[in-house]
């Protein structure tokens, strides 16, 4: 036998062992499942339509995988990719499990469901009520509708809107809506309403009463021009609420649509004007992954330092508008005095306040000017000796604060997570559910903080755990600069990094 003959061929890729997510599945629904893979850290399952609502509802429901949380439910128009056989739309569900939080491969679950352009799924709202507004608005922009759904209405766009944004076939510049559609017939329809039979006990009144409908928004100064609530009111006691979102809709993904991957940064700015770098961090990482780009590590340090940054300028915000829609002023001025600090140095990084771009796929617009760290050191150190405290001392002892935050607004632990929320909302419900914890990037494994959560889930809960955030978050600044490592902040590739300025 030749030397030849006795030299193995070279040993193709051994196929990744499957999680107990993706066995349970197969064994259960042999054949409903149509693939299953792993892709960049995590497993993507996808499945028949006419059995994805009894799959789902298995995986929230199996006491060992607990995908008690759908993180999002979107959809993907996949008609232009070219192949007839997988012709159509994607709707995908992204699954956390927080009971197996520490298990890498279990901890998340993408389930993609197949469909034609006239076909339509289950609801899973009865699965996990997060979905309701999550359908709506992917029947709103893809024309794909849930059947059983409790309120298969538009979310987004107006309600006598004709055609679906999202769809390949729909022109970016739109189809001439600004001045074929009547806004004003459409708004006269909302304020127009009257009130409906509405399903609740009012044996316990005296005198029986009609209910009457108040169009709370978008113009009142609490609803920031954004939100429209339709309050259906006995008396002073509200029955019904209906919200009416879309005000502040600018169609960022239509954009996305003949942009390439480092155009799309400066979008990312525009999404969320309380903190838009972390914006930038989110679609920068995300991309990192899909291009398996290993970030210089003391890119990922200032980036670290910059987001937390970023979430004490939001939170901020969040504090001062929050106190000043209760009828405390004078926080509002001490938030914003904060923020403004903040702002200044994000702009010495990038050279502007809000829309910064700072963050670009696999690197930063540059290296940190030598006054960011005395600047950051500066703020911080008084952030937490001054500013903080004083905010305190005006509010969470307050009497009138604590009428008006405490036992309003309860979101028990396991109401929490069947909706979806997230953040610093979920942990105020005692769910100590962190992203930078359970599923680290850019080095946070690296960085000791604590995760604050709540007792009650009331608003003062949530106040409380905002206010603990902003001290980790302290925490981790201080703790980037002590040890902000050496060298490039830049990949040195030229097929993926933008040209040097």
């Amino acid at each position: 036998m030749s030397d030849e003959a006795t030299i193995p061929e070279e040993e193709a890729a051994a196929e990744p062992v499957k999680p107990l997510s993706v066995v349970r599945l197969e064994e259960r629904f042999a054949a409903s499942v149509l693939s299953a893979e792993e892709s960049h850290g995590s497993w993507s399952v996808t499945v028949a339509a006419d059995a994805a609502h009894e799959m789902l509802a298995f995986l929230q429901s199996d006491a060992d995988l607990a995908y008690t949380h759908m993180s999002d439910l979107t959809a993907v128009d996949i008609s232009d990719l070219g192949d007839e056989a997988e012709s159509g739309f994607h709707v995908v569900y992204h699954l956390a499990s927080g009971q197996n939080v520490d298990d890498p491969e279990l901890r998340r679950l993408r389930v993609t469901v197949p469909v034609s352009d006239s076909a339509a799924v289950a609801t899973v709202t009865d699965i996990w009520t997060g979905a309701e507004w999550a359908e709506r608005e992917v029947w709103d922009m893809f024309g794909i509708r849930f059947d059983g759904h409790p309120d298969p209405r538009r979310l987004l766009m107006p309600d006598g809107f004709e055609g679906h944004p999202l769809r390949k076939d729909y022109p970016r510049r739109g189809k001439g809506e600004r001045a074929a559609f009547d806004f004003e017939a459409s708004q006269s329809q909302l304020l127009g309403k009257q009130a409906e039979d509405t399903p609740w006990d009012g044996s316990d009144d005296d005198v029986h009463s009609e209910t009457m409908v108040l169009n709370f928004g978008p113009q009142h100064p609490a609803t920031h021009g954004t939100l429209h609530l339709e309050v259906e009111l006995d008396g002073e006691r509200i029955v019904r609420c209906t919200p009416h979102l879309g005000y502040l809709h600018t169609g960022f993904e239509k954009l996305a649509e003949d942009m390439h991957w480092n155009q799309w940064i400066v979008v990312t700015d525009r999404m969320n004007y309380l903190s838009p770098l972390s914006n930038n961090f989110g679609y920068a990482i995300a991309a990192e992954r899909l291009l398996d780009i290993e970030v210089p590590k003391r890119a990922q340090y200032i980036r670290v330092a910059l987001a937390e940054l970023a979430r004490i300028a939001d939170h901020m915000v969040w504090l001062g508008t929050h106190a000043l829609d209760i009828g405390a002023f004078t926080c509002f001025l001490y938030a914003f005095q904060q923020r403004e600090k903040a702002y200044e140095i994000f702009e010495a990084c990038s050279g502007a306040r809000l829309t910064v771009s700072y963050m670009r796929i696999g690197e930063l617009l540059h290296d940190i000017p030598d006054s960011f760290e005395p600047m950051l050191r500066e703020f911080v150190s008084d952030f937490t000796a001054r500013a903080l405290p004083e905010s305190e001392t005006l509010l969470s002892k307050n009497r009138i604060w604590i009428d008006r935050t405490q036992g309003v607004g309860v979101v028990g632990a396991d109401e929490a997570v069947n909706a979806g929320l997230t953040g610093p909302v979920l942990r105020g419900s005692g769910v100590g559910w962190d992203v930078r914890r359970a599923d680290p990037y850019s080095s946070y494994e690296e960085f000791d903080f604590d995760i604050p959560v709540g007792e009650n889930g009331d608003t003062y809960d949530r106040y409380l755990v905002r206010l603990e955030e902003l001290r980790q978050s302290c925490r981790i600044i201080t703790q980037a600069l002590d040890n902000m490592p050496d060298g490039p902040v830049n990949i040195d590739d030229h097929k993926l990094k933008l040209p040097d300025t």
